[in-house]
């Protein structure tokens, strides 16, 4: 029987690369490090508290690292 490689592991240089990025983005929104950077309400920019646009930041980023990894095909 031939043994597979799992498909959950990334195979090229630039997969471990998005899969790293995105993994290192994706802790920037979780507790604890957004207790520890973003949970303030000031200041306001753009009319908006700075956890929201601390995190719609960190998600449209996200998603372009989602976007980029569809261009490659990985």
């Amino acid at each position: 029987m031939e043994r597979f490689r799992s498909h959950y592991l990334p195979r090229t240089p630039a997969g471990r690369l998005i899969l790293a990025l995105f993994l290192g983005l994706f802790a920037f929104t979780q507790p604890p490090l957004v207790f520890w950077i973003g949970n303030r309400i000031e200041p306001w920019l753009g009319g908006l508290p700075f956890l929201y646009v601390y995190l719609l930041v960190l998600y449209i980023l996200l998603i372009g690292v989602l976007g980029w990894a569809m261009r490659r095909e990985l």
